[in-house]
């Protein structure tokens, strides 16, 4: 098959796998060479659904980021490589991030949704902890805890 057949072809797949969801370009680009498309193939289609705007990492990543607010909260870095890990363009993802609040901001929204009402030890050292299996330093969440346990 020519090169244009393929390109149709994998157009056609991609449209119809897409449908009205939300896909970022890495989840599309994994679905066609999954299918067998040719990598030039695969990356002018991503390209062209881009342009077309069937395809938006942007749109994408709010996706992403909605799932981690809340108690569910993570630091930056996480959730670039959480970003990633969901197929968004690094480049896309970084300007996300860059666009997020600081590290101490989220870590005290993390510490404000877990429910705790006390200032204790145990409290400090499990507050702090939570935050640090989400990313944060221990600067970070440290600071964040003082500032918490001050209101």
């Amino acid at each position: 098959m020519s090169d244009n057949g393929l390109h149709k072809e994998a157009l056609s797949a991609a449209i119809k796998h897409i449908g009205i969801a939300t896909y970022s370009s890495g989840k599309i680009t994994k679905y066609l060479l999954d299918k067998g498309f040719p990598e030039s193939v695969v990356s002018a289609v991503v390209s062209e659904l881009i342009e077309r705007e069937y395809i938006n990492d942007r749109k994408a990543s709010r996706k992403v980021l909605i799932a981690r607010t809340g108690k569910k909260q993570e630091s930056r870095d996480y959730i670039y490589k959480r970003l990633l890990g969901a197929g968004i363009d690094p480049v896309v993802a970084e300007e996300v991030v860059a666009s997020l609040p600081s590290d101490n901001d989220t870590c005290l929204e993390l510490y404000n949704s877990l429910g705790y009402d006390e200032d204790s030890e145990e409290t400090r050292d499990a507050m702090i902890d939570i935050a640090i299996r989400r990313g944060y330093n221990y600067e970070t969440a440290s600071s964040a805890y003082a500032v918490w346990s001050e209101n």
